[in-house]
């Protein structure tokens, strides 16, 4: 996560990036270091964005296709091989070719030994270019094929024909919600429904330990039926394991918003490591995309609209209270902020389809947070400070009684220990008054060091207790109060006065 300290001026990021854009890409690295001088973050993130775009409108992704095998859009093109229409793959005659991109090409198939039609995907070759890679997707296969959810294609095999992998899955017809959108916003209720069938799929994959990674329009089919089939479950993931990383997905040339990119969340974006939280904020833009019809972070190119997802709030206007509350919920920047689980989220969307608007009855995001429970936390802080700064002095006079290494040791581990854990605090005292937007992610960032420092202290007041116990026994019994009290404060109470502080407080009704 950014902080405020080292957060990248966007502004700045933007016009670097289209500089760049305008000189020959084998002189591009010289011109960086140039534009950029010292400044690591801001080439970096140019650097990042340059990754993402592409010159060339050969990469322009294909149409969605109405399968149960949409392609991953907006991977390096590679050049493809004949078609195999016409012709048999192990026991599948290819039908028809439903479409391509960059994780290969997908077919209409009829499985002669089943008599059924399925979707059969040609994985590109860099995906399983040595055994280390097959057996990856081999295993991320057979996690999507565990899943069994109405919501979910399904995923039959993978298949290995003359040295070629291929993923056979659900054919579904339909449409894909990128091709209802063509048409215009979708009524509330539709939203609604539309929102608790792709939240409850979701449920069933992350549950099952599968997380998508790639939720979008051109991922989810309407169905002839009315219902909803996500497409692509695992293969976002395959893509992970086989060794792509962000650096390989690309946004189309004209910086039109259909690349993965633009429904990445902030962490995914940034490269680092992603739980089901990175699904709910994809969701979260898909649904304020249909019921607006436009997407919330659109910018006028393929940087600015990275940049609003990273740095600025949602455009989410003329939405219903309760489902915009919880599309900024989805929305969140810090993932810790975001539901607490996907059947969380499945249960709020699921009160508002039922008529349900109390704010008890859906999660909402939390009022300013209570001037008295605030006020509190901040106290704490500054208390627990000025206890440990309190203590340096008696920490002073049992250095000498400890005497040679170990009272210096003593002394200057309780400096350190103290010193870390009062500057943080009051660190995140001022952050919570001046820029209480950050607070969260400076909570994250600082709460494993406070916790360590604490942890010091409490253990040098203990040492501090024995080295004086025999000749000052009010001193020792000094260390002893304070190092257990400073034990219960950093486990019980500052944890009870946080929560008060800054958690929301939900109803999430359990699912059937």
């Amino acid at each position: 996560m950014t902080t405020a300290s080292n957060r990248p001026d966007w502004e700045r990021v933007n016009e670097a990036f289209h500089r760049a854009l305008a000189v020959d890409p084998p002189l591009r690295a010289a011109f960086l270091d140039h534009e950029c001088g010292t400044d690591a973050a801001l080439k970096r993130e140019v650097a990042s964005l340059l990754g993402w775009h592409v010159e060339d409108d050969d990469f322009i992704e294909a149409p969605a296709f109405a399968s149960a095998a949409d392609l991953l859009d907006a991977i390096l093109d590679e050049p493809r091989g004949p078609t195999l229409v016409g012709q048999h793959v192990g026991p599948y005659r290819i039908v028809s070719e439903l479409g391509a991109g960059g994780m290969g090409v997908v077919y209409l198939a009829e499985d002669t030994r089943l008599g059924r039609h399925v979707a059969l995907k040609a994985l590109a070759p860099r995906l399983t270019g040595d055994a280390g890679g097959r057996e990856r997707l081999r295993r991320e296969a057979r996690a999507a094929a565990a899943l069994s959810h109405p919501g979910i294609a399904t995923v039959y095999a993978l298949e290995e024909f003359d040295d070629q992998l291929y993923i056979a899955s659900e054919y579904v017809r339909g449409e894909t919600l990128r091709d209802r959108l063509s048409r215009g916003p979708v009524p509330p209720a539709m939203v609604l429904n539309l929102g608790v069938r792709i939240a409850r799929a979701l449920v069933a994959a992350h549950e099952g330990g599968v997380i998508h990674r790639d939720v979008k329009p051109e991922n989810v089919m309407l169905t002839a039926d009315g219902g909803i089939k996500m497409l692509d479950f695992g293969l976002a993931r395959m893509a992970v394991a086989a060794g792509l990383g962000a650096e390989d997905v690309r946004l189309t040339a004209d910086g039109a918003i259909l690349g993965t990119p633009a429904y990445m969340s902030p962490e995914q974006l940034r490269g680092a490591d992603v739980d089901f939280r990175t699904d709910i904020f994809s969701l979260g833009v898909l649904l304020c995309e249909l019921a607006t019809g436009t997407h919330p972070f659109a910018g006028a190119d393929a940087a600015s609209t990275i940049a609003r997802i990273l740095e600025t709030a949602p455009r989410a206007a003329s939405l219903p209270p309760g489902l915009s509350r919880v599309i900024h919920i989805c929305l969140e920047k810090n993932r810790d902020e975001r539901y607490r689980s996907t059947r969380e989220l499945a249960a709020a969307l699921e009160a508002l389809s039922r008529g349900v608007e109390r704010v008890e009855d859906v999660r909402t995001p939390a009022a300013p947070p209570s001037p008295q429970a605030l006020w509190w936390w901040q106290f704490h802080q500054a208390a627990v400070s000025v206890v440990y700064a309190a203590m340096l002095y008696p920490l002073w006079f049992a250095r000498s009684l400890a005497g040679g290494v170990a009272g210096h040791a003593i002394f200057f581990s309780g400096l350190i220990g103290a010193s870390a854990a009062a500057t943080l605090r009051l660190h995140l005292s001022f952050t919570s008054r001046v820029y209480p937007d950050d607070v969260a992610d400076q909570r994250t960032r600082a709460a494993f060091w406070i916790r360590l420092s604490d942890a010091l202290f409490v253990l040098v007041m203990l040492a501090a207790a024995a080295a004086s116990a025999g000749t000052h026994a009010s001193l020792a019994t000094l260390f002893v109060v304070v190092g257990v009290a400073m034990l219960v404060a950093f486990t019980m109470i500052e944890p009870a006065t946080t929560r008060a502080a800054f958690e929301r407080r939900t109803w999430p009704p359990d699912l059937p």
